[in-house]
């Protein structure tokens, strides 16, 4: 077997690869191209189709996008941990915090805020268990040292994850725009590589994502965290950052030095010269190729000018916070990416070869999906729901999170779907929330997490103002994967025009296969939401006696103002939006929560993802239609009348004695 089929490239994009040069690559390229032409570094079956949603003014080509609140950028981004969380789901979920962080920080903002969107099999599994068991408290432990709130998440079961738990984590952070520090870099500029030691953890971490996972998948292609370091290594990037001659900065994710050298030097139209015997490394035999393409964590690359003055700050900088860093190399006139060691050139490539794989066509078929109609009577849907691992409560899992920490958080995921933030800097109140659901009809899947964050948002008095995705497929070398993934794509640039709200930044995670099992198709939105009026947050408690009514939702729009209108002058204790388990399931969510039950007579019970709102209110409500009350201790609609104390400790408990 040759080198680059050992690497994970195939006979085709070899080929492509050798085309492009024209001539063979050696063996130390062939590393490089390995990762760079790897799916997840590439994009290759994704790039053509992502680049067009509505954007309103973004930044482009950065690790994250962005919204904007007076003179302040909230960034936000979406990545998937997929496959190390599924070999090592401790490391795999603390690895995937901590990048996640690093694209926030590497634009100069603080990360105040993260959430994360878990998919796991049967909770019947021991192997669910375990994973349950490792990628909470890989999370919780690594959030939580870095003292940066998960405020909101969710978690979802389905057999077709027994294998293969889906970990999205999304970091939200807040910048003064005039201090964002962009990733391009600049010629005549000192390249120094800030934080850990580089080891040979993460190897071919970026091939290893790119490919469908099987007994053989290596553990060393995981990354090793380390919160702690992080935590001084996020407080250091901030600060050097501010430093006026700090150029460009970048953080060491996938494919580490190799990915965050190149992209900067190709983004800024500049060539670079490497020296990898001068990068501090965590042993001496490590090899040329195994420098450049470790995945070491907490570690970050910056551009800076070339003048004693500038090295002395960033030293009393990097000495403060007790990092290492080294100057690991030099920008110049130029397009080429030049690699040395002990003198010795292995590799001189010109960028646009390297940054730049060969981009795939998609099929786009259109599927015809047909609609299945499972007709039970109200009892046996009633029965089914609270049976139903997805609808009790996850406090199990996101009460191992920290939600306070940094004193910015008003509302939590222990009352809320929707995590809120006080922005003390802009004066508004900043909601965060995680959607996902997936069908075999994909598109309608997608449609349903867009329009059920856009009305969840409203219910809370917030406006949808941006969205980054993570969108999880299968083999994408299968055409219905193609299909799926095109669907979904389409339907998302679609909503986000018609809304005008923009997709400011997200990922794409192929390859989720394993032993013949593959995942649906799985598209997470993670939505930022702003509420500039304090008044439209809700503070009082639903009480016995209030009333229950449903706003009928013609106008998306037009309810949305009318709904604001009724926050602002206090008509309504609660506003809630119908999510997957129908008007009874969002009922009783929210009634349990304050130990309370509730008397319905109305329709459609269980229709998942309705638009029509709920209110809750001592108040006469006009225009809206009065469908029961609040009451003490029963769940009664139609003739269906069920104890609230029996429903209450399924639904609390429930989780947490399965995974006993």
């Amino acid at each position: 077997m040759k080198l680059y089929q050992k690497l994970n490239i195939s006979d085709f994009l070899y080929q492509k690869i050798v085309e492009k040069l024209k001539r063979e690559p050696n063996d130390f390229e062939t590393y490089l191209f390995s990762a760079m032409h790897s799916e997840h570094c590439g994009y290759m079956h994704s790039k053509k189709y992502i680049n067009d949603f509505y954007k309103e003014n973004n930044y482009e080509n950065e690790n994250s996008g962005c919204i904007r609140l007076k003179d302040y950028c909230i960034f936000f981004k979406m990545e998937s941990h997929n496959h190390p969380c599924a070999i090592e789901p401790y490391q795999g979920s603390m690895t995937g915090i901590g990048g996640i962080v690093r694209d926030i920080l590497s634009l100069g903002a603080k990360p105040i805020a993260l959430s994360n969107s878990l998919k796991f099999g049967s909770l019947d599994k021991l192997k669910t268990k375990y994973y349950i068991d490792e990628i909470t408290r890989g999370i919780s432990d690594y959030g939580n040292s870095i003292g940066v709130p998960t405020i909101t998440g969710e978690t979802i079961f389905d057999k077709r994850f027994n294998n293969l738990p889906i970990v999205n984590v999304l970091a939200l952070g807040i910048i003064k725009e005039e201090d964002i520090k962009l990733s391009s870099a600049k010629e005549d500029n000192l390249i120094i590589l800030l934080g850990s030691k580089t080891g040979v953890d993460g190897l071919n971490g970026a091939s290893f994502a790119s490919g469908v996972l099987d007994e053989n998948s290596s553990r060393q292609s995981v990354q090793i965290g380390d919160p702690y370091t992080k935590k001084r290594l996020i407080d250091a990037t901030i600060e050097i950052n501010k430093l006026k001659e700090i150029t460009a900065c970048q953080d060491l994710g996938a494919s580490g030095i190799l990915s965050s050298t190149s992209e900067m030097a190709y983004k800024g139209n500049c060539a670079v010269e490497l020296y990898l015997e001068k990068v501090h490394t965590q042993i001496e035999s490590i090899k040329p190729e195994e420098i450049m393409l470790s995945e070491s964590q907490e570690r970050m690359a910056f551009t800076i000018e070339n003048s004693s003055c500038a090295i002395k700050k960033f030293d009393e900088i990097a000495k403060k916070y007790e990092l290492d860093y080294s100057i690991i190399g030099k920008t110049k006139k130029g397009n080429t990416y030049e690699v040395y060691y002990n003198n010795k050139q292995l590799c001189s490539l010109d960028l646009a070869v390297l940054c730049e794989p060969y981009l795939f066509d998609l099929d786009k078929k259109e599927i015809k999906i047909p609609e299945i109609y499972d007709k039970k009577s109200n009892l046996e849907q009633f029965l089914f729901m609270i049976n139903d691992d997805n609808f009790s409560s996850k406090e199990f899992i996101y009460s191992q999170f920290d939600q306070e920490v940094q004193g910015r958080t008003s509302f939590s995921q222990k009352e809320n779907s929707i995590g809120i933030l006080y922005l003390k800097e802009t004066g508004s109140f900043i909601g965060l929330l995680n959607q996902t659901t997936f069908d075999i009809n994909p598109k309608k899947a997608l449609y349903n997490a867009f329009m059920s964050s856009f009305r969840k948002f409203i219910s809370f008095g917030f406006e949808l103002r941006g969205i980054t995705n993570c969108l999880n497929f299968a083999n994408p070398e299968n055409p219905l994967v193609q299909s799926d993934f095109r669907a979904v794509v389409d339907e998302l640039k679609r909503l986000s025009f018609l809304y005008k709200i923009p997709i400011v930044s997200g990922n794409v995670s192929f390859y989720n296969e394993i032993k013949n099992e593959k995942i649906p198709p799985t598209a997470t939105l993670g939505c930022v939401g702003v509420c500039e009026d304090e008044k439209r947050i809700i503070k009082s408690k639903i009480e016995k006696n209030d009333k229950i009514y449903i706003l009928e939702n013609k106008d998306e729009l037009k309810s949305r103002d009318i709904i604001f209108k009724l926050l602002e002058e206090k008509m309504v204790k609660k506003v809630i939006s119908t999510g997957q388990f129908g008007l009874v399931g969002s009922l009783l969510k929210e009634t349990l929560f304050y130990d309370l039950g509730f008397k319905i007579n109305y329709q459609n019970y269980f229709e998942p993802y309705q638009k029509d709102y709920i209110l809750i209110t001592d108040k006469e409500i006009e225009n809206a239609k009065l469908i029961g009350e609040i009451i003490d201790d029963k769940i009664i609609f139609d003739d269906i009348i069920f104890e609230k104390e029996r429903i209450k400790d399924i639904y609390f408990n429930k989780i947490e004695k399965k995974m006993k």
